[in-house]
């Protein structure tokens, strides 16, 4: 960039051949190409910043995941202890029907728990 500042600033001095009026010039167009890139970042900040995701941003959605994390969480257990209930009464059903339709099931509950 600093050579292009160099030739324009040559190419400046060799039309107007007074070096103050030269430098004048040169300084107006530096200063109009640095408001230019001030305008240009201006704008390319404002584009992005519609377009981008902020940490703010990223915070929310983070929050409102682990919010679903815990309501699948919740889901997930109250299933399972559902499923669980479901297990513990089919298992005394099972055990129950054994009991009825054997015979020999009270005689062999007697001697697994030491009754005489």
């Amino acid at each position: 960039m600093a050579i292009a500042y160099a030739k324009l600033y040559e190419l400046i001095l060799k039309k107007v051949k007074d070096e103050n009026e030269a430098k004048e010039f040169y300084d107006v167009i530096i200063e109009l190409v640095k408001e230019g890139k001030i305008e240009v970042k201006t704008e390319v900040k404002e584009e992005l910043k519609d377009e981008l995701a902020t940490k703010k941003d990223i915070a929310i959605l983070e929050e409102k995941m682990n919010a679903m994390e815990e309501r699948i969480l919740r889901y997930v257990d109250n299933r399972f202890n559902q499923l669980d209930k479901k297990m513990t009464i089919g298992f005394v059903i099972l055990i129950l029907l054994y009991i009825t339709t054997n015979p020999n099931a009270i005689e062999l509950i007697k001697l697994l728990f030491g009754v005489k």
